[in-house]
């Protein structure tokens, strides 16, 4: 039985090579990771992908749809490629890697879901980074090969600012800050800056850590002393994640005269 499994991943990573080999040997090697779209399209089967639910942090669905527009039953052997893209279009090292064979009826389609775990990409991740995704397949009676790529900018989450009180120059206000772990991993050393200027002086909290999906609030009171349109600004930066911002537009009205 070792011998059969050993021999079916053996042809398994051939097939891979084969793919990725006959992409690059079609439309060259060095052609731009950034670059969006159907690389070839005159095929009785056509493919298209989607990334779902594209959040730091968070597992990833993406879901590959074959349509066969012929009266012919194909089979098609597919491989998804993975990696992390810098904000240079500097491609790191690979972190998912996936084959799937699809059987199409005639005229019809059919869709396939591979998960991104999060486990698999948040340790690949620096700053400015982004996921770019390929998927190389090949209809087995006809030869033909398709593939497509995207990058997926990954949504970062947000500190949340609040504040309670009247807006009025000279009346104090309550300033909330908060923010929720997204990750599966505990954020150490966790600094959160806020800053207004003519509405609060600059301050700044730290959170020895912060548990996944946990929430941390800090609160803060202070007085307004320049009316007129003003800005709440927080930010946040931790051991694993950093550069997470958030903002609040307020209008700080003038003190009633007497």
């Amino acid at each position: 039985m070792t011998d059969i499994t050993d021999a079916y991943k053996f042809q398994e990573g051939q097939e891979e090579e084969r793919l990725a080999l006959e992409t690059a040997l079609m439309y060259g090697a060095k052609k731009a990771l950034s670059t969006e779209g159907v690389i070839k399209s005159r095929s009785d089967v056509d493919m298209n992908f989607e990334v779902e639910n594209a959040v730091l942090g968070k597992d990833l669905k993406l879901t590959v749809t074959f349509q066969n527009s012929s009266p012919n039953r194909y089979t098609v052997s597919a491989y998804l490629s993975g990696n992390v893209t810098f904000y240079t279009g500097v491609s790191k090292v690979e972190f998912k890697n996936e084959s799937f064979r699809v059987v199409l009826e005639p005229l019809s389609y059919k869709k396939e879901e591979v998960w991104i775990r999060a486990g698999e990409y948040m340790g690949q991740l620096l700053e400015q980074a982004s996921l770019h995704f390929f998927v190389t397949a090949r209809v087995n009676e006809t030869k033909d090969v398709l593939a497509k790529q995207k990058s997926v900018v990954l949504t970062v989450p947000k500190v949340v600012i609040k504040v309670r009180g009247t807006p009025e120059v000279g009346s104090d206000m309550v300033v909330t800050v908060e923010f929720t772990n997204p990750l599966q991993e505990t954020l150490q050393n966790v600094w959160i800056h806020l800053d207004g200027p003519g509405v609060i002086r600059p301050k700044r909290k730290l959170f020895r850590e912060i548990r996944p999906n946990s929430t941390v609030q800090w609160e803060e009171v202070c007085r307004p002393w320049v009316p007129g349109p003003r800005k709440l600004i927080a930010s946040m930066t931790s051991d694993s994640l950093r550069h997470v911002y958030g903002e609040l537009n307020l209008e700080i009205r003038r003190r009633p005269s007497m």
